[in-house]
């Protein structure tokens, strides 16, 4: 079942025909035993109940609190979920990353473990992928229907000013920063990413081969259960991320997603 390697401290079979999903649901965890397994029986029923057939990636950071323990003991009841564990360069943006490139499928959807995301939308972003023909799949909390609960005021202030700030760069997102999206991979060829922090949405955004882009509403909650991981680095990171994506665009001209966004949002 293990297969080890300089990169990875631990990586379970995947599925080698990716024929056989639609989808991967890649959940990044670090410390979630409280709710991994929750959250893995949530979304196998509703994958279930919607006709979906799906692949569960866990994505861990090398949690010490019993979570890859947990996942491993649902691995051999569970034909469609593996598991990797990351012993280096932690945190959510790469752990995205490197999920993505691990995914057997070419529909990729990201989603929280502490179900701050509701994952009974993951059929509406496998239809808005697959049918619409939508590249990148939001889901947002600044647009009708969408919203927060039982998020501290300072949380709110920050991640409004973000995605403020992510417009100004991309206004065809009005949550560019969320956490809860999906893509199809082919966005990822020839992208020069640099996965930092927590906003892997924005980073292919701003850095992505894509060419249509569509947002979902949905109310995020605040996790009841476990710790938020939530850090001022964030911040500075989120900063960095902004003035790189900046430098691609307008000095090194490696891509020209700003540009083609303000044309998008002009035309819309």
């Amino acid at each position: 079942m293990e297969i080890l390697s300089d990169i990875f401290g631990y990586l379970s079979k995947t599925p080698n025909n990716s024929e056989n999903f639609d989808l991967t649901i890649l959940i990044p965890t670090f410390n979630e035993k409280e709710n991994i397994r929750r959250m893995i029986m949530a979304i196998a029923d509703i994958l279930v109940r919607a006709g979906v057939r799906g692949h569960i990636l866990i994505v861990d950071d090398n949690s010490c609190d019993g979570t890859i323990e947990e996942v491993k003991t649902l691995l051999n009841s569970m034909r469609n979920m593996s598991l990797l564990v990351r012993c280096e360069n932690h945190g959510l943006s790469p752990s995205l990353y490197e999920g993505f490139f691990a995914s057997p499928t070419q529909f990729v959807q990201c989603i929280d473990c502490d179900f701050s995301h509701p994952p009974e939308l993951i059929p509406v972003f496998l239809q808005r992928l697959r049918d619409d023909g939508n590249d990148i799949v939001i889901g947002s909390r600044y647009i009708t229907g969408g919203g927060s609960v039982n998020w501290p005021l300072s949380r709110r202030i920050l991640s409004f000013g973000a995605a403020m700030m992510g417009r100004l760069l991309i206004p065809v997102a009005s949550d560019s920063g969320s956490g809860f999206f999906a893509i199809n991979t082919r966005v990822l060829t020839d992208a020069d990413l640099t996965p930092r922090g927590f906003r892997m949405c924005f980073e292919i955004l701003g850095k992505g081969n894509w060419k249509k882009v569509s947002e979902i509403p949905f109310v995020f909650r605040n996790r009841d259960r476990g710790k938020s991981k939530l850090k001022p680095l964030i911040i500075l990171q989120y900063i960095v991320q902004t003035l790189g994506i900046l430098r691609d665009n307008l000095i090194l001209k490696k891509s020209d997603k700003i540009k083609y966004s303000w044309h998008l949002h002009f035309s819309q």
